[in-house]
């Protein structure tokens, strides 16, 4: 089988954590690299033997030389980047989240289907040899029924008020950059929530910098998320079954061993998994595999999780009261749009 060959647009910390993961790939070949700055991008190309390094994304979207792109920039500029890969009739695994909210997925989504090409969310954390472990034990009922979920994601982040994180213009905010990944393991187990409620703290630049979130179900379960840019937490993930608990260690979100506890005597079992890197292999894997077979979606973290989980995140979005600039003219429009629609359908 020839190897995919794939560009990566963005040249940053997750671009870079991805492309030094991209060695253990076995079905892939990373072929080209775009940044906005012709010397980021030959720096980049040099460090990971990278053959063409293109100074604009358009030239890499359009390449002959490129099967499949991954999208690293900051959030905002995700929808166009997806858009123009989809038109280009290029496959896509574009960093969470996939854009700034479920409309604009949906649009995406929608597309993909229409030109038939292939589009994941970069959810990472879904491929991660521990995460499937965990599925495996939930799924033959090693702890029971599982009622409840915690899950936190912490970390400090630079206060410099232009960075990414802090900056409204560019879809800043702890919810969705990392809040995202606690809403994603309690949905991966108990699907779409009934009902969220949650407390957010506002910095002072007007993104979210911290907050808890109480997601519930109505089959009686529950989940309790934590994520903040301001302070520091082992970061850790326990599923709360009636057999059992399992318990995935610090930094939950790529790590390499978790553990269960069973019993009334408290029988504990740990796993551990020796992979190389971050484990950024894993999704690349998935996307080449889902190439392989023909498919447009990968069944392991399909367009509807990641619309499902981008509802979740508009709708705590919703409650704080945060907007990313243009998002409301749109939906505005949207609106009337729908208004007329409705209305020109009475006569």
């Amino acid at each position: 089988m020839s190897k995919y060959r794939w560009g990566i647009i963005g040249t940053g910390g997750i671009a870079h954590a991805f492309a030094s993961d991209f060695r253990y790939v076995k079905s892939g070949v990373l072929s080209a690299v775009a940044s906005r700055k012709k010397e980021t991008a030959d720096q980049f190309a040099n460090q990971f033997d990278i053959e063409l390094a293109f100074n604009d994304y358009f030239s890499l979207i359009n390449s002959q030389q490129v099967d499949v792109i991954y999208i690293a920039t900051p959030h905002v500029y995700h929808y166009d980047l997806v858009k123009a890969c989809i038109l280009a009739g290029k496959a896509v695994l574009c960093e969470k989240p996939f854009t700034l909210n479920e409309r604009q997925s949906k649009e995406l989504y929608d597309l993909a289907e229409q030109h038939q090409v292939f589009v994941m969310e970069a959810m990472w954390t879904r491929f991660n040899p521990v995460i499937e472990q965990v599925i495996e034990w939930v799924e033959e009922g090693e702890i029971g029924d599982v009622h409840s979920i915690q899950a936190n994601f912490n970390f400090v982040a630079p206060t410099d008020p232009n960075h990414r994180l802090m900056n409204l213009e560019m879809g800043g905010g702890a919810l969705l950059d990392i809040g995202i990944y606690p809403v994603f393991l309690a949905q991966l187990f108990f699907g779409k929530p009934d009902f969220i409620q949650n407390q957010a703290v506002i910095g002072d630049t007007d993104v979210d910098v911290f907050e808890q979130i109480l997601l519930g179900w109505e089959s009686g379960k529950l989940a309790s998320l934590e994520s903040s840019l301001i302070s520091h937490n082992p970061n850790r993930a326990v599923l709360s079954g009636s057999k059992g608990y399992i318990e995935i260690g610090s930094q939950w979100h790529m790590a390499k061993s978790c553990r269960i506890v069973t019993g009334e005597d408290h029988q504990e079992r740990a796993v551990e998994f020796d992979f190389p890197g971050l484990g950024y292999q894993f999704e690349a894997e998935e996307v080449n595999r889902c190439l392989q077979e023909g498919l447009i979606q990968s069944p392991n973290y399909s367009w509807q999780d990641s619309l499902e989980l981008m509802a979740t995140l508009d709708e705590v979005r919703q409650d704080i009261g945060l907007n990313y600039p243009g998002e409301s003219e749109i939906d505005a429009e949207e609106l009337e749009h729908h208004h007329h629609e409705h209305h020109h359908h009475k006569h």
